[in-house]
């Protein structure tokens, strides 16, 4: 629904004005990519706010006290990975009772079901992160499978 309106919105621009709304979008993926990688993803306010189990309200109020720190892409505000979870335990410290598997498992569908089309196209609330995460890995992995190949190479040439 807020697509098509924006999108109809945007039909009623100029030429030239819709082209520079284009290049200004794409200047900004780029820039949340790396926001998601250096914050372990992002969660825009109604995610956040089920995974905390408060209202969005509330994060309004924590951001506006900047104990969570507000990101804003493409027009929609998000909210720190990491901080979210820093809250979260903090919450637990403070006495709060721990969400039990199914609340977490309700919450984090709930949480899937409210990403925007921004997250989305990036891979979900966290995409960037787990693929550099995973490129990682997957170097360091291949580093440890050269070594011991040329390990069993030197062996192998030993015994001759």
């Amino acid at each position: 629904m807020i697509a098509s309106a924006s999108s109809t919105f945007a039909l009623q621009a100029s030429e030239r004005n819709r082209a520079k709304a284009r290049r200004e979008a794409l200047d900004q993926w780029p820039k949340m990519s790396e926001a998601m990688i250096e914050e372990e993803g992002l969660l825009n306010y109604a995610q956040a706010a089920l995974l905390l189990n408060v209202s969005v309200k509330r994060i309004n109020e924590l951001v506006r006290h900047r104990t969570l720190i507000p990101f804003e892409f493409l027009g929609r505000r998000y909210v720190s990975v990491r901080k979210v979870r820093e809250r979260y335990r903090e919450g637990l410290k403070a006495g709060f009772p721990p969400l039990r598997k199914g609340q977490q498992l309700l919450a984090s569908l709930k949480a899937a079901a409210k990403t925007d089309l921004n997250q989305a196209r990036l891979g979900g609330y966290a995409g960037p992160y787990f693929k550099k995460r995973r490129k990682e890995q997957n170097e360091k992995h291949r580093a440890e499978s050269k070594r011991k190949w040329r390990e069993f190479k030197d062996a192998m040439k030993k015994k001759k």
